[in-house]
């Protein structure tokens, strides 16, 4: 299987290279969440049956409004036919974003919303553990019961209520009377 996440690489060392990281970020971001709501989209710029000619005007027709850099990103998927793979490289490019940011993207899963001193709380637990800047989701699962697991780069924390009973009865499993 072929890595495309090279191809975010590449277009964020050119963002960065051009002083331009910011708006090339949002413009990409953009262009990926439309694409995303356009599966056929993909389709029509991956098909060798449209000509790259084509191909280019749709883009430039569809995408006029963003950062150059974005739109030749896109016609270069667009010519390798390899447009199915915005989605990878656009991944790959918000983990450099990220990485040069010194931001680190945590998960907390919760039975019921957080509250904003809760999340600010966790965060400045967060930041001081990671020495990155956090920037909590909070996704609410009720199946949980209390408490909180909070994953980031890997690391997953479970200090559910979920976790905790499902933790005593394995142990009570074990138990012989």
């Amino acid at each position: 299987m072929r890595d495309y996440g090279e191809y975010g690489r590449a277009l964020f060392l050119a963002a960065e290279e051009a002083g331009r990281i910011e708006e090339i970020a949002l413009d990409i971001k953009a262009a990926s969440a439309a694409v995303e709501e356009n599966p056929d989209y993909v389709k029509l710029l991956d098909t060798p049956a449209v000509s790259k000619a084509e191909k280019h005007a749709l883009i430039d027709g569809a995408f006029s409004s963003l950062d150059e850099y974005c739109v030749n990103f896109l016609k270069l998927l667009s010519d390798k036919c390899i447009f199915f793979s915005l989605c990878d490289a656009v991944r790959e490019f918000c983990l450099l974003y990220d990485e040069h940011h010194n931001i680190e993207r945590v998960e907390a899963v919760t039975a019921r919303p957080m509250t904003a001193a809760q999340l600010a709380a966790m965060k400045e637990r967060i930041d001081k553990m990671t020495l990155k800047c956090a920037v909590i989701t909070n996704t609410v699962d009720p199946s949980v019961l209390g408490g909180v697991a909070i994953r980031y780069s890997g690391v997953q924390l479970d200090g559910t209520v979920k976790r905790r009973l499902d933790d005593l009865a394995k142990s009570l499993e074990k138990t012989v009377i």
